[in-house]
């Protein structure tokens, strides 16, 4: 592989730099060095491929924490309902007609989404993981997959245990890029007895944990975050999704843990369940980092909104000198890098070559002021304006055109369609009652 000279851009190396004019030389998968603008017309570079950026943005890659790729078949179902009947009525009796085709499909869909929106990086908890894993890799995305686990009887337990291990022996550190992990599902479906059972499985392979923790206000009735501890869970690396009700106590134990907390803004207040309290998280050191959700209960996986809703969210609850743009862009690339134990997030060298290009000739980028482009690139940027996406140094989207496609766009359509049409005709004929969804892995 030829080295990639990306040239004449502006580049923002991490959310507490200031943007400069570089020159990015690209070896393989990582970053070789910055260049001063013109160093490299009187360097040998060797074999080089050059990209004349003028005009362009160069950002680390947005880290998207938590998602459920496949649920792009539910995108704009039952968006008017509370988490529990959203998800006992509408969700789990649906995923009952999923198949492994129609997965990995899916998930090719939002894993297309994510890319052509910025997001180089993705974690991902649901059933199907070798179909994701699959997509994954075919697409050239960074993934960390994990098998959504709950428990319902001994023998579906174990099903779901067997299928993550074996997704793990199959693909883990698949491309340098490809991480699996194991996925508790919440402490309400999952008993304190199997989340030891997981935890101790997990440190046999030395892999991330990704869970939903207090979600909804119903959750605190249910279990506590001291008892999660004391199953050895957050031993891990651990990635907890939402975080929406924790209290002092909650905290604490996170705080003390180094468990990562994967902010979810739209999602949580879509399905109405309030406000994490993120800048009381930051004032007691936890890694906070950005997430989309599943296109189920988002129904986007547009990265932009969550920087722009989720920090207009903190500025309500705290008021609106209590959370930065500097906060919010380190939450979606250095913190996602920390939480994933992975040098991505900053564009320097020894880090991996996973970084975006933002187009600056649009409105949203006017006035091109430099000390203002990190205020434009959370409150007014949006995905029209990603020209391109690049994840280990190789480009997956460029100028509107995705570059790592197996087969024509129209055909994924046409393929997801037919799927969907499975999915909705089964279930219409269908009865409730008829119905044992046992894989509640949203």
């Amino acid at each position: 592989m030829s080295k990639k000279l990306l040239k004449n851009a502006y580049v923002l190396i991490s959310a507490d730099d200031d943007v400069e004019k570089f020159d990015i030389l690209i070896d393989g998968d990582e970053i070789e060095d910055l260049l001063a603008p013109g160093d490299s017309t009187e360097m040998d570079l060797g074999d080089v491929d050059e990209y004349d950026l003028t005009g362009k943005l160069i950002v680390p890659g947005f880290i998207n924490t938590h998602s459920h790729s496949v649920m792009s078949y539910f995108r704009g179902i039952a968006d008017d309902l509370s988490l529990n009947d959203w998800l006992f009525k509408e969700m789990l009796p649906r995923e009952d007609f999923l198949e492994s085709e129609m997965a990995y499909y899916g998930a090719l869909v939002s894993m297309l989404e994510m890319i052509s929106n910025g997001i180089t990086t993705f974690v991902d908890m649901y059933m199907f993981t070798d179909e994701i894993a699959k997509a994954s890799y075919d697409l050239g995305i960074r993934a960390y997959i994990s098998r959504g686990l709950s428990f319902d009887t001994d023998e579906g337990w174990n099903r779901r245990i067997k299928e993550n291990i074996e997704t793990y022996e199959k693909y883990n550190g698949l491309d340098n890029r490809i991480y699996i992990g194991f996925g508790p599902h919440a402490p309400y479906t999952v008993p304190m007895d199997k989340l030891k059972e997981v935890a101790k499985i997990a440190k046999k392979y030395n892999t991330h944990i990704q869970i939903h923790l207090l979600e909804s206000a119903n959750e605190r009735k249910q279990y506590n975050l001291l008892d999660v501890e004391n199953t050895g869970l957050f031993d891990l690396p651990t990635i907890a999704a939402h975080c929406v009700h924790v209290d002092e106590k909650d905290i604490e134990v996170l705080s003390r843990n180094e468990v990562n907390v994967a902010y979810n803004p739209i999602s949580n207040m879509k399905l109405g369940n309030g406000i994490a309290p993120i800048v009381d998280m930051l004032d007691k050191n936890i890694n906070i980092t950005f997430g989309t959700d599943g296109c189920a209960s988002n129904n986007s996986l547009n990265f932009f909104n969550e920087m722009k809703f989720g920090g207009i969210l903190q500025k309500y609850k705290y008021g609106p000198d209590r959370f930065s743009v500097e906060q919010i862009l380190r939450m979606s690339w250095e913190n996602g890098g920390f939480a994933l134990e992975t040098n991505i997030g900053r564009l320097e060298p020894e880090f991996k070559a996973d970084l975006v290009i933002l187009d600056m000739d649009s409105f949203e980028f006017l006035p091109n002021d430099l000390s203002r482009l990190k205020s434009h690139i959370v409150y007014s940027a949006n995905p029209k304006n990603v020209f391109a996406t690049m994840v280990a140094g190789n480009f997956l989207y460029y100028d509107g055109k995705f570059l790592t496609l197996k087969e024509e766009k129209e055909q994924i359509y046409e393929k997801f369609h037919k799927f969907y049409q499975r999915i909705e005709d089964k279930y219409n004929n269908s009865d409730y009652s008829d119905i044992h969804n046992d894989d509640r892995d949203i």
